[in-house]
C-alpha cells in the first residue's frame, strides 16, 4: 500500500485510534515521517481526522462525517445500546457553543440573503409562500416516505385534488404541513421559539395521524423505539418535560439564525418530545429563525434523505453532529438559490384588476383618448357615477393612476389603444 490520505483514512477505518508510527507501519513502511505528517496535516485541516492524547501518546482517529459512516457500516441491531445523554444537551451553551463554525454561519448567511430591497418584517416569508409550501411540504413527506410526488403535490395543495392510488395517510400528510407552514409564516412576526408555538406546530403537522389524537401538541409520557437504531430516548415523563424546557430556553436564546435553527433540527428529534411527528416538527421549526430574518427557508428539497437519517442516527447514538451538519450546510446553499429572487407576478391582485375590470378598461382610455391626462378628481367623480362603493372607491382611483403612468406601447393593447394614441401624450404623469 503506498502512502496517500485515502490510504490513511482507509488504515484508520480498521483502527479506532493509531499513533504516527503505527500509520506509518500499516500504509507504507518506506514512507519517511516528514510524509507521513505532510499527510496528516491534510487531513486534519480538512477535518477528516482528529488527535487526542499529547506527546507521546497522542493518536489519531477518523472525525465527523467520516467516524459517523464507519459506525454506521455495522448493523444496527449489532451496534450497542445507547441511552439519551443529558449531557449533550447540557454541554451547549448558547452563542458560546457553535455546531456552526463562524465561516460556515457566514457562508450561509451570505447564500441566504435575498436580492430584494428592504421591506417591512415578514413581507419577504409571505412572498414566498406559495413556493415554500409546496416544495417543504412535499420534501419533509418525502422524507418520511411519502410517495407523491412533488407535481401531485401541488395539485393537492392548490385544489386539493388527492392522488390516484395512494394511501390517505399521505395526503393528510402533505395538508399537514401546508397547514403547519401557512401557520409559521401567518405569525412570523409574533411566532418565536416557545412551548406554545413548538406544540402549535407538532399539533399542526400530527392532525389526524396518531391513534391517540389527545396526543397532538402534547409531550409523550412513555417510551419510544427508533427504527434501526440502537439508540434508546428517555422514556420518563417528568425527565422528559425537563429537556423539553431546556431544549426551547437555550434555543431561544441563540441569536444567529443558522445556528437556531440547526440546533432545532437537531435537538427535537435527538429528545423525540412527542409519541410521533418529532423529525417533521425539527425541519419546519428550522425555518423559524431563517424566515424571522428574512432569509431564504430550507425547503429540503435538496436534502440527501440518506445523510440526513445517517446524521441523525450519528447524533443519537455518538452525539457527533459532523454528517448532519454537512447534509444541513449543502441543502441550504441549494435550496436558498430557489428563493433569493421573488417572482415578479402579484401574488394578490389589487382587487380593481378583478371587480372592476370593466371600469378600469373605460376609464383608461378616456384619459388617453379624451382627457389626455390622469387627474384623480375627475376620475372619483367618474367612480361615484358608475356607483362604485365609496370604500372601493380610493383604490380604484389609486389603481388607475398607477396604470396610466405604466402605459407605453408594448402593453397599452390591455386599454383596447393604439402605440399612436399614447405617443400624443409628452408624459403620462400623474398632476400633482
Amino acid at each position: 500500500m503506498s502512502l496517500s490520505e485515502n490510504a490513511i483514512l482507509d488504515f484508520l477505518k480498521q483502527h479506532k485510534a493509531a499513533r504516527r508510527e503505527e500509520i506509518r507501519r500499516g500504509t507504507d513502511p518506506t514512507a519517511g515521517e516528514a510524509t507521513v505528517w505532510r499527510h496528516l496535516k491534510v487531513l486534519l485541516l480538512a477535518r477528516k481526522i482528529e488527535v487526542e492524547g499529547r506527546g507521546p501518546a497522542t493518536r489519531y482517529r477518523l472525525a465527523g462525517a467520516a467516524s459517523v459512516r464507519v459506525h454506521l457500516a455495522t448493523p444496527w441491531n449489532q451496534r450497542p445500546v445507547v441511552f439519551y445523554k443529558k449531557s449533550f444537551l447540557d454541554a451547549y451553551i448558547p452563542n458560546k457553543t457553535f455546531y456552526l463554525s463562524e465561516m460556515e454561519r457566514q457562508a450561509l448567511h451570505e447564500a441566504g440573503t435575498p436580492n430584494l430591497p428592504p421591506m417591512a418584517a415578514g413581507t419577504y416569508a409571505k412572498r414566498i409562500l406559495e413556493r415554500l409550501l409546496v416544495d417543504l411540504s412535499w420534501a419533509s413527506s418525502r422524507m418520511e416516505g411519502n410517495t407523491y410526488n412533488i407535481l401531485d403535490t401541488e395539485r393537492l395543495i392548490r385544489f386539493g385534488e388527492e392522488a390516484q392510488g395512494k394511501e390517505r395517510k399521505e395526503a393528510v400528510m402533505i395538508l399537514n404541513h401546508k397547514d403547519a407552514i401557512q401557520y409559521l409564516v401567518e405569525n412570523i412576526t409574533e411566532i418565536s421559539v416557545a412551548r406554545r408555538d413548538i406544540f402549535n406546530l407538532h399539533a399542526l403537522l400530527s392532525n389526524g395521524l396518531l391513534t391517540n389524537p389527545a396526543m397532538a401538541g402534547r409531550l409523550r409520557g412513555m417510551g419510544v423505539a427508533i427504527t434501526h437504531s440502537s439508540y434508546k430516548p428517555v422514556d420518563d415523563k417528568f425527565k422528559i418535560e425537563e429537556e423539553f424546557e431546556v431544549l426551547i430556553h437555550k434555543a431561544s436564546e441563540i441569536q444567529n439564525s443558522f445556528e437556531q435553527s440547526f440546533f432545532l433540527l437537531l435537538h427535537i428529534p435527538y429528545l423525540q418530545p412527542f409519541d410521533d411527528v418529532n423529525k417533521r416538527t425539527g425541519r419546519v421549526a428550522a425555518n423559524m429563525s431563517l424566515l424571522k430574518a428574512d432569509l431564504a427557508p430550507i425547503s429540503f428539497v435538496a436534502m440527501n434523505d440518506r445523510d440526513y437519517i445517517d446524521g441523525l442516527l450519528g447524533a443519537y447514538e455518538l452525539n457527533n453532529v459532523a454528517l448532519l451538519r454537512d447534509a444541513y450546510i449543502t441543502a441550504y446553499q441549494a435550496s436558498a438559490e430557489n428563493y433569493k429572487t421573488l417572482r415578479a407576478e402579484v401574488e394578490n391582485p389589487e382587487k380593481a384588476a378583478l371587480v372592476y375590470r370593466d371600469f378600469v378598461k373605460d376609464a383608461v382610455g378616456r384619459c388617453v383618448l379624451e382627457w389626455k391626462a390622469c387627474d384623480p378628481a375627475p376620475l372619483r367623480q367618474l367612480a361615484q357615477d358608475a356607483g362604485i362603493p365609496e370604500n372601493d372607491q380610493q383604490g380604484v382611483v389609486s389603481y388607475i393612476l398607477a396604470e396610466f403612468a405604466g402605459l407605453h406601447e408594448g402593453n397599452c393593447i390591455r386599454y383596447r389603444l393604439k402605440p399612436e394614441d399614447i405617443e400624443k401624450l409628452s408624459a403620462l404623469k400623474t398632476p400633482g
